[in-house]
């Protein structure tokens, strides 16, 4: 995002930033991943992940005051980008330092916050992409899908494993995601409450979404064929004049 007035330098200074919180974001879903494929769980509080996590923020933190100081409209830009700032403050690391005691749900809930700053980094690479590419709605589309199919398969495995006997490994979860998100469907049902929700989202997600794919298709197709007509008529004129 092009901010307008400012000097090259704090423009650097963004630039730079933006990518820090982009190779953050792919960090927490990278050790997200790992504790999920590796323990068969997500653990928010693990060592590791609280680690990343406050590094991640810090950079989060760092790419908002940076923001806020060089913007002339403050207020504004706070009310803007609230959504970011909530996502930059490292709940659990301040919770696991204190030692302070908070209800079970809220601790819960406070999990997914690491999750969040996950998907943030994966809206930034559709914008990053479609910034530079003249197919904006395809690659939307393909990073969508992506997205969607790689945190249900994640979620599956952890909500279905040891429950579903049909789910063994992750490649089993991701096969499910994929059939279910084309509305294929596949042999494995889900068992679990969270399995039976994800598999009612990604049907309906697929249908949603894979009508989206054949309109874009039809409208390259359709395209081709009409910048084609004219050149066909323009060769043949001239082949007319020439006789």
């Amino acid at each position: 995002m092009k901010e307008k007035g400012l000097s090259r330098f704090d423009r650097r200074m963004i630039d730079g930033l933006n990518v820090l919180v982009l190779l953050g974001s792919l960090a927490i879903i990278a050790s997200l991943s790992y504790d999920i494929l590796t323990v068969g769980r997500y653990r928010p509080d693990s060592p590791m992940t609280l680690h990343i996590q406050l590094a991640v923020c810090t950079v989060f933190l760092l790419d908002f005051l940076l923001r806020w100081g060089i913007d002339p409209r403050k207020g504004r830009f706070v009310l803007r980008n609230s959504l970011l700032l909530l996502f930059s403050i490292p709940y659990l690391n301040i919770i696991h330092y204190t030692q302070v005691e908070i209800p079970h749900e809220v601790h819960y809930l406070l999990g997914f916050v690491p999750l969040l700053r996950g998907g943030y980094g994966l809206v930034m690479i559709t914008e990053w992409f479609t910034r530079r590419s003249a197919t904006t709605l395809m690659v939307s589309y393909l990073s969508i899908l992506a997205a969607v199919t790689y945190f249900t398969s994640l979620i599956f495995f952890v909500a279905e494993r040891g429950v579903n006997p049909a789910v063994q490994t992750y490649w089993d979860a991701l096969w499910w995601a994929g059939m279910d998100l084309t509305t294929v469907g596949s042999e494995i049902t889900a068992v679990t409450t969270v399995g039976k929700i994800l598999s009612f989202f990604l049907a309906s997600a697929g249908v949603m979404m894979l009508p989206i794919f054949t309109v874009y298709i039809t409208d390259r197709v359709v395209n081709s064929r009409s910048q084609r007509a004219p050149r066909a008529s323009d060769r043949s004129a001239a082949a007319e004049t020439e006789g």
